[in-house]
């Protein structure tokens, strides 16, 4: 009787087809793009903010509610102001863990002259900077992962397996 012999994995491997390679250089490249692009999007986010404080009408809001929720992306005000029409509005704001604004406390509302209903508080976080921290995080989890990926499989492709 002869000696028996395991199957040489390498046999059975298939070989990736080239839909299959498209696939995973697809999915690379979304993955290294999503940060950055999230990135640019909460810096002109952030941009925008910054420019409706410097460039709007200033006006004086009324803290209506206050939601002091344990996760950050929960922690928000709400805030009712006059605009120059009139009109009663309310806007929103992320509150950070170090703030404690009081119901009826009052605050500074910035809104666009040109439309009143975009408006902001001024000392609260703008969305913008939110954005752009959770694209920079995405980017040095993605980018490295996606290096690891492409330098772990290099010379493992079909021509370069031993006869």
């Amino acid at each position: 009787m002869g000696a028996m012999s395991s199957p040489d994995p390498a046999e059975n491997r298939k070989p990736k087809t080239l839909l299959g390679r498209a696939v995973q250089v697809v999915l690379a490249v979304v993955l290294v793009l999503v940060g950055p692009v999230m990135i640019g999007a909460g810096s002109r986010m952030a941009d925008a903010h910054e420019d409706l404080a410097r460039t709007g009408v200033h006006t004086t809001g009324t803290v209506v509610d206050f939601n002091d929720a344990r996760r950050a992306s929960q922690r928000d005000i709400r805030v009712r102001y006059t605009s120059a029409d009139g009109t009663d509005r309310v806007t929103s704001a992320t509150v950070g863990h170090g703030q404690r604004p009081a119901d009826g406390g009052q605050v500074t509302v910035v809104y666009r002259e040109e439309d009143p209903g975009k408006a902001m508080v001024l000392g609260y976080e703008s969305d913008g900077v939110t954005v752009r921290g959770i694209g920079t995080v995405l980017t040095m989890i993605f980018i490295p992962i996606v290096l690891l990926f492409v330098f772990s499989n290099r010379g493992k492709g079909p021509g370069n397996q031993a006869a």
